[in-house]
């Protein structure tokens, strides 16, 4: 039983992806690196269900097949049309939401492969932040204080109160145990703790200051940051919150974000960037690397490795859990660097302006060049299920995706064919 694959009409030995020539990964480091590949192939059936391709008894022995990570991207429809996207999220099962512009929201539930529209309640209003406690509750906030928040899923939306009135809400977070807090203009905080079904308004010591960020480390702690170098942590779980000394003066603080084991690093503008190393306490300066220019994303894969980036196509990265950082060539030249991410198991993308996306195999100690699909096009955000699936959004509606293996045939020179998977 033959599937064409590419140029090639062949069948495949179960026993023998992976090995062989063209430095192709062994199956049981396909199946480490990737949790749900072992889940898509039948090992008595010696069906490969993932790519529309089947595993059976025989195989053409001149052919050398293996399986590797790789980075293609493929053009989604997003069902945004020529509206911004500006925020993707998952609940790492295989569900996936997209909010933007003109109260545009859509939904897949095949890991990214196809996208329905939803029907979110936002009317024109601009939604700005969607999140969920991967158990099945999703709230997303915007414009004008509205917020919704779903209990299936993703499938339905329903309004909810947010506290807001009419201020803008940027960031949403959950501690996933039924705990969620929302910041945004004029320093409107409001808190729920019958997971986003009802919000109460809390003091935010940001007085009129914008909050741009809130994070938590899932264990009581939260830290929310914003304008003029404001900064508030609580530790009880949200609901009081205290002035902390940030070390960014009046500078802004444009993002926060924690290995959830007692490190934090904040990052704003004129490349200024402070950490914690007892829960966000006390923080110090660091040398960020970015000179004066503007800092936008931070990530960590919670294991000592950070990444940040922003303006000028500057990244830096450390090893040593936010201690000291060294620039990284990240290929951007000019242009801003939006959004960084990680799958936690070495791998991260980098997104950002005129389409431009790079990434990394090593922990972000070198970064390549991605076709990203975007061609002129904006990147805000970018997400992954941290087992192989990535997404990322931007203007334009342009939205596209990766599944993060291929399929190689080696004939002796090398790769002669790549199916992406």
């Amino acid at each position: 039983m033959a599937y064409q694959i590419g140029d090639y009409n062949m069948t495949i030995k179960l026993s023998d992806l992976g090995g062989g020539g063209g430095g192709g990964t062994a199956l049981g480091e396909i199946t480490r690196l990737f949790p749900n590949f072992q889940d898509d192939y039948e090992r008595d059936g010696q069906k490969f269900l993932r790519s529309g391709f089947a595993i059976t008894s025989g195989w053409d022995a001149s052919l050398d097949p293996f399986i590797f990570p790789a980075g293609v991207w493929t053009a989604v429809t997003s069902g945004f049309g020529s509206a911004q996207i500006r925020s993707v999220a998952t609940d790492q099962a295989g569900v996936w939401v997209a909010v933007g512009d003109s109260g545009i929201m859509t939904r897949s539930t095949n890991d990214g492969a196809s996208w329905s529209a939803v029907t979110s309640g936002f009317g024109s209003a601009q939604i700005n932040s969607i999140a969920t406690d991967e158990a099945g509750v999703w709230v997303a906030g915007g414009s004008s204080g509205t917020m919704i928040r779903s209990t299936d899923d993703g499938a339905s939306w329903s309004a909810v109160t947010s506290g807001f009135g009419s201020t803008l809400i940027l960031s949403i977070a959950t501690d996933q145990a039924g705990v969620w807090v929302a910041g945004g203009s004029r320093g409107t905080m409001t808190r729920s703790t019958d997971d986003g079904a009802s919000w109460s308004a809390v003091t935010s010591g940001f007085g009129n200051a914008i909050i741009r960020s809130v994070a938590t480390d899932q264990a009581g702690v939260w830290v929310a940051v914003g304008d003029s170098g404001t900064m508030t942590r609580s530790t009880d779980d949200g609901a009081s919150w205290s002035a902390v000394t940030s070390g960014f003066g009046s500078t802004f603080i444009n993002s926060v974000a924690t290995d959830q084991a007692g490190v934090w690093v904040a990052v704003g503008d004129s490349g200024t960037m402070t950490r914690s190393t007892n829960n966000g306490v006390t923080w110090t300066a660091v040398t960020s690397g970015f000179g004066s220019t503007l800092i936008l994303s931070i990530a960590t894969d919670q294991a000592g490795v950070w990444v940040a980036g922003g303006s000028s196509g500057t990244m830096t990265r450390s090893t040593d859990d936010g201690a000291s950082w060294s620039a990284v060539t990240s290929g951007f030249g000019s242009t801003f660097i939006n959004s960084v991410a990680t799958d936690q198991a070495g791998v991260w993308v980098a997104g950002g302006s005129s389409g431009t996306m790079i990434r990394s195999t090593n922990d972000g100690a070198s970064w390549s060049a991605v076709t990203s699909g975007f061609g002129s096009a904006q990147i805000n955000s970018i997400a992954t299920d941290e087992a192989g699936v990535w997404v990322a959004g931007g203007s334009s509606g342009t939205m596209t995706r990766s599944d993060g293996l291929a399929f190689g045939i080696d004939t002796g020179n090398d790769v002669d064919y790549v199916r992406y998977l």
